[in-house]
């Protein structure tokens, strides 16, 4: 196996068991926050993390996708990179934080959110740093350091916050506790930087600023739509309904977001994929995005099928019986999954397609159709409505999608072949109907077992298909060739 290969895999590996393995950690927190807070103590604590996403979107600018392809191809410039991008970070931050803070105490919260929204502003300034940090990390592979540092400070954080709860401290304790281990983030993100990637020398660089300040507004909006898009729910219902509702709902949620790992990562894995077969071969190009929507959809559509059928009890695991209004909204959240996945490989091959522009106006179409929906709705169902607006607004994004994309989408669904895995899918669906009364390891395992039997009756996946959405490093690892 090569030098490149050994790398590969071994950071993929590493990216993969963190994260998966980080928000499960985070779990157990908000678990046992839930029982001891309640729902309004998890709605407030949420709430104000909510803020500092947003915030933190805003701050980074969109630069740390734009830093991660420039280092790659000039590491020596590593240090001007992290400066340059971070003292524009940083003053944006500093303007973000105070308007955080203003935001937070006009919108009249209750007095644990509106005490606890200075911690949020002074956790933005280590952050963007970070992100820098970590930008830089990714472009020359060593990917181990973003991992390390961030599991230490996500274990570091579970266990004083289980401590916080044990003595009976509340939000505002939990997230004071969140932005102190931001800044021990920040200490060893900048130790692992002098370590492996050069001396600490803050230079900012003119030239290049002016460069990284051309590149914020498509970058940026990107970003700040993308994220704006997935949070704006919890602010809509925080205002509209109560913060026990946002708890009730985020915890629901959080399921959903531990299961977007999965379609995250591998449209990290196929993205230059897609972007050499772009350039080779535009026929390749649009086998590989039906191919790449296939093989998601295999991994994304049992997991939703399986939450949504056993979605009483891992409620009720998780978060204790007290969150039964959680059920409702898991069971129509989860299924968020199915058309995310899709989105996400077709955002991914516009930009390996020079679309990012394109990528922009869909993210702005999507962000206004969630809110619009959010505020019909919510009204009506309360947190259901919620969860439907979020099941249908990423619906009405995978058409506005396809409207942009008329010219070339059919070819890429037939070969996506979609009815095969969600017939397999609703075998799941149908198994755990059945079997309310068998335990849940049963279920589950019976579930696994028929959904397995009929990928493989079906032919749904196909080794020699397979090659092409793979990158090449891999395939001397799997003992593959390329076909030409």
């Amino acid at each position: 196996m090569s030098d490149t290969a050994r790398k590969t895999v071994r950071n993929t590996a590493l990216l993969s068991v963190f994260e998966v393995v980080n928000p499960l950690i985070s779990l157990i927190l908000i678990g046992t926050m839930s029982r001891r807070l309640g729902a309004e103590g998890l709605g407030a604590y949420n709430l104000l993390l909510t803020f500092f996403f947003v915030a933190h979107a805003f701050t980074s600018l969109g630069l740390n996708t734009l830093v991660t392809r420039q280092v790659s191809r000039n590491p020596q410039d590593a240090s001007h990179y992290l400066s340059s991008a971070s003292a524009l970070g940083l003053a944006v931050a500093l303007a973000t934080g105070v308007g955080v803070m203003a935001i937070i105490h006009l919108a009249g919260y209750e007095a644990s959110v509106r005490t606890s929204g200075w911690l949020v502003a002074l956790g933005l300034l280590p952050s963007i740093v970070i992100l820098q940090c970590e930008s830089i990390f990714i472009a020359i592979e060593k990917i181990q350091y973003i991992v390390y540092v961030a599991v230490a400070e996500n274990v570091g954080r579970t266990l004083v916050g289980l401590w916080l709860l044990k003595e009976g401290y509340g939000v505002s304790a939990l997230v004071a506790s969140f932005t102190l281990f931001r800044y021990i983030a920040l200490v060893l993100n900048l130790a692992a930087f002098r370590f492996a990637v050069a001396p600490l020398a803050w230079r900012v660089d003119r030239s290049l600023t002016r460069e990284l300040v051309r590149h914020i507004p498509v970058f940026g909006g990107i970003l700040v739509a993308s994220t704006l898009y997935s949070r704006a729910d919890v602010f809509l219902l925080s205002k509209m309904v109560t913060l026990g509702a946002v708890g009730y709902y985020t915890a629901a949620y959080r399921l959903f977001a531990i299961a977007q790992v999965l379609p995250k990562s591998f449209n990290t894995s196929i993205y230059p994929v897609l972007s050499k077969l772009f350039l080779r071969s535009p026929e390749d190009y649009r086998k590989a995005n039906g191919l790449a929507i296939r093989y998601i959809l295999v991994v994304l559509l049992p997991i939703a099928a399986g939450i949504h059928g056993l979605a009483e009890p891992l409620v009720r695991i998780l978060f204790g019986k007290d969150f039964g209004p959680a059920v409702p909204v898991l069971r129509v959240v989860i299924w968020t999954l199915v058309p995310y996945g899709i989105v996400r490989v077709l955002a991914s091959g516009l930009f390996a397609s020079n679309r990012q522009g394109t990528d922009l106006k869909v993210n702005m179409m999507g962000l206004a159709t969630n809110i619009l929906l959010n505020l019909a709705l919510i009204p009506r169902l309360g947190i259901l409505g919620c969860a439907w607006a979020t099941f249908l607004s990423i619906c009405l994004f995978l058409v506005y999608q396809c409207v942009y994309l008329r010219h070339e989408i059919l070819p890429v669904f037939r070969q996506a072949e979609i009815l095969r895995p969600a017939f397999a899918a609703s075998m799941i669906s149908l198994w755990l109907f059945l079997t309310p009364g068998l335990p849940l390891a049963a279920r589950i395992a019976g579930g696994a077992a028929a959904y397995g039997l009929l990928l493989a009756w079906l032919r749904v996946i196909r080794l020699r298909e397979l090659k092409m959405v793979l990158p090449e490093r891999f395939l001397a690892v799997l003992g593959m060739e390329m076909e030409p």
